[in-house]
């Protein structure tokens, strides 16, 4: 395959390029897809994510579409297929022949495990500074690409669970209702959230209901609950219910 991209690049540009024995990897991309069947559970799986803490990863997440895990030697994406294609590709196609109709509801229940492996974990991996293309082989990233993502469904499994102290409430919300502008800073959202949870935890729930309007207390309540916050310490609140659950060991790859 490699050998073959050399050819059609030279023929494209008519260029001459280096034989394939003088290529190098700096960092390779390896994806698997799985069909979930509806894109609502796509979107409920990749939602259900960004509740979760994952140590030494920087998250990025958008809604019902992706997730970026970031770290120092892979970064792991999990996309919705439908709604990457219709953000980045489908305006190329447009005027093109090809059926995007019919291409659309082929992948509506797709879903893309996608792991980018650095350098500087090919560098471990071979135990070697400079890895030549021809010395690797796709069983090799598909090894890196299952260990990296049973790490993740591990920490997945393990981190779905009720939070109710102040820091675990705050981290949430900022991941549910992210600032677009800042990191850092919570978004407006989120801060009607985390103030309606401190006064609860302040005033006691009866206090609070008292002094707001009907529509904007239970829709606090209502939201509080999908985050799956304790806001009461007593009430029993069952968010797993609502996460579509997959695990892609156990499903067959979409080629």
């Amino acid at each position: 395959m490699s050998i073959k991209l050399i050819e059609i690049t030279e023929e494209k540009y008519k260029i001459k390029l280096p034989n394939i024995k003088h290529w190098f990897i700096q960092r390779i991309d390896i994806a698997i897809c799985y069909d979930l069947e509806e894109n609502k559970n796509v979107r409920s799986y990749i939602n259900s994510l960004s509740l979760c803490n994952y140590p030494r990863r920087n998250l990025k997440f958008y809604q019902d579409e992706s997730i970026y895990l970031t770290g120092t030697t892979t970064t792991l994406k999990i996309y919705n297929k439908v709604l990457e294609f219709k953000k980045h590709d489908l305006k190329k196609l447009i005027n093109e022949k090809f059926c995007i109709d019919n291409y659309l509801i082929n992948i509506d229940g797709l879903i893309r495990f996608e792991c980018e492996i650095k350098k500087k974990k090919l560098h471990t991996y071979y135990n070697k500074k400079y890895i030549r293309i021809l010395s690797t082989k796709y069983e090799d990233f598909k090894q890196i690409w299952s260990e990296e993502f049973m790490k993740l469904l591990k920490i997945f499994d393990s981190d779905l669970m009720k939070v109710n102290s102040k820091k675990e409430v705050q981290r949430r919300l900022k991941t549910i209702y992210p600032n677009k502008e800042s990191d850092e800073i919570m978004s407006k959202k989120a801060s009607i959230l985390y103030n309606f949870y401190l006064s609860i935890m302040v005033d006691g729930l009866r206090n609070v209901r008292e002094r707001t309007t009907k529509s904007t207390f239970y829709r606090n309540i209502k939201e509080l609950k999908n985050a799956n916050i304790d806001f009461s310490q007593n009430m029993d609140i069952d968010f797993n219910e609502k996460i579509f659950k997959f695990n892609p060991f156990q499903y067959e790859e979409v080629v």
